[in-house]
This record gives C-alpha cells, structure tokens and sequence, in this order.
C-alpha cells in the first residue's frame, strides 16, 4: 500500500522563507536565472549541509539515480542557501551525489534564505516524506528540533505528520546505550524491539539483550518477553513491580515541559507508590553550571 503525504507541504509551513529569494553572485552561476525562480549552479560552488538529519546514503541508489541523470537529466531541483562564498544544500542531496557521480558539470537549483531551523525542518521533512531516515537519524533530528529549537513534540508531529506520542516514542531512542543505537541504525533491531528496551533500567542488560535479538532474530514479542524475565524482582505473573521508563501521557507532557525550562533532555522514571526520579543530562562543565543556576533561580522568591 502506498504511503500517505506527510506534512502540509513546505510553503505552508514556512511561507516566509520560501517566498524569500536570493540572487546569486555572477561567479556562482553559470545560466541566468529564469524568472528568478530555477538556475543552474555548478556543482562545485555546493556544500553539503552537516546538520542534514540523513546520515547514511545507499551507494546503490545513489548509482541507480546516477544513472537515470545521465540519460533523463535531473527532473526535478535541488534546493540551496547560500554559505559564504558558496551554496549549501537544503533539500535534495541524493541528486547532487547523483549528479556529482554522473559528472555534471552544473544542476538545476532554487537559491532562498532559510535560517538554520528552517533548513533543519525542511531536510528532515523531505526525508521522512521520501521513507530515507532510519529511526536513529530521525530520533536525532527530532531532537534537535525539540532541544535547539525549542519545538513542542506536537509541534514537531504537526510539521512532519506524526502524532505526538509517536515523536515523543522515537525521541525517547536518544535515551539507548551507543551500542543499541547502532543495531537500530542497521535495522538490525526493528523499532518496536528499541520500545522493548527501553523499559529496562539497566544499560548493560539492553546492550545484551539487543545483540541476541539481532543475532538470533528474535521477534518483538519474544524480545518482550525475555525483558520481562531480565529485570529483577519480576516474575512473568507480575511484570510491573520494579521502576521503568514511563509512557504516560502525563510524565511525557512533564519531560516535554521541563525540557524546554531546562533546554536540555530529562528523564521521569516513575515507581510504585508514587515515587520516581528525574534524571537530567549535561554535556560539559559550562552546561552544568548554566543547569545549577537555573534551577538556583527557581528557589529565590
């Protein structure tokens, strides 16, 4: 069955950026713009974008997309910001490997200003919309989107058609050990065996149990139910005795609250009784600092 649009299209969701248009120097093009709309820029006045949320490119079909370049051209334009005295790719950057690998000399582009949110928020929408993102690089991109940009994980499913409980799921993949990331970047684990392990508060127990499942090819279920019988203190009778990762649209909404008062990811675990923790993350002794003074400030009256 084929897949359902997602998104509202991006000149609904930004019409201010896409309506901005930028002339290209004389020495960055090598064909007028037609109506200042579609040019053609010489592939070597183009750089990639790091913050492109795609991390891993098939050099199968990038050869294949190559190959239809060389005997139908590029169909369809790339779209550029400009980047110093260069050009930065925002959206289409399998045609410019493609174009690149057929030895094209130029390709056609559409030149306009988008801020760094903008080019993020594009990228990761022409990527989910075309089925290209693993679900690591999309847990990544969200977020970026959630933590530098300060986007609502509904926002976020609003721009790029998910619902809210599914970003705040696939955020939550951020939360694995490397090692687990990995197996789910090489769908050597599928997405639902990721929601497995993440019930579990031992690292080194999800690191485990997450080789065997790919080694071994275990299902979603079976994975389930060896995490069940993993964790301490539980027996397959009473599976919810210890602390877990909680998914309650309540503590989601609380993390997503606090994330944006702390501009950094937080953790609600929640235990029986009515007892939990918080675990916040920092990433260097400038962030700590920045995180103890604003949790300072919230205790003067």
């Amino acid at each position: 069955m084929a897949r359902k649009a997602l998104g509202r299209g991006l000149a609904s969701l930004i019409p201010s950026a896409v309506n901005r248009e930028v002339a290209v120097a004389p020495e960055l093009r090598t064909v007028e713009p037609r109506q200042g709309e579609i040019q053609h820029v010489a592939l070597d006045k183009i750089v990639r974008n790091p913050a492109q949320p795609r991390t891993q490119f098939d050099p199968t079909t990038i050869h294949e997309l190559a190959t239809s370049i060389r005997e139908r051209g590029v169909l369809q334009p790339v779209l550029l910001r400009p980047s110093g005295g260069a050009f930065q790719i925002v959206a289409g950057e399998r045609r410019f490997l493609a174009a690149r690998e057929a030895e094209l000399e130029t390709i056609p582009a559409i030149v306009r200003q988008f801020t760094d949110r903008e080019a993020l928020l594009i990228a990761l929408i022409e990527n989910v919309q075309r089925e290209n993102l693993n679900p690591m690089d999309e847990a990544r991109a969200y977020y970026r989107l959630a933590m530098e940009y300060g986007l609502p994980h509904e926002e976020i499913g609003q721009r790029v058609g998910r619902d809210r409980s599914t970003v705040s799921n696939i955020l939550r993949f951020n939360n694995l050990p490397t090692e687990v990331q990995a197996f789910l970047e090489t769908g050597s684990i599928s997405p639902g065996h990721a929601r497995a392990l993440l019930s579990l508060a031992n690292e080194k127990a999800q690191i485990e149990l997450a080789k065997s499942a790919a080694a071994q090819g275990w299902s979603v279920r079976e994975l389930e139910e060896r995490v069940r019988r993993s964790s301490p203190g539980k027996t397959a009778a009473r599976p919810r005795k210890t602390p877990k990762r909680a998914f309650s649209a309540e503590l989601m909404g609380l993390e997503d609250d606090l994330m944006r008062a702390l501009g950094t990811r937080v953790r609600i675990t929640r235990r029986r009784g009515g007892t939990g923790s918080i675990f916040i993350d920092y990433h260097s002794e400038e962030e700590l600092d920045r995180l103890v003074n604003v949790l300072r400030s919230l205790t003067v009256a």
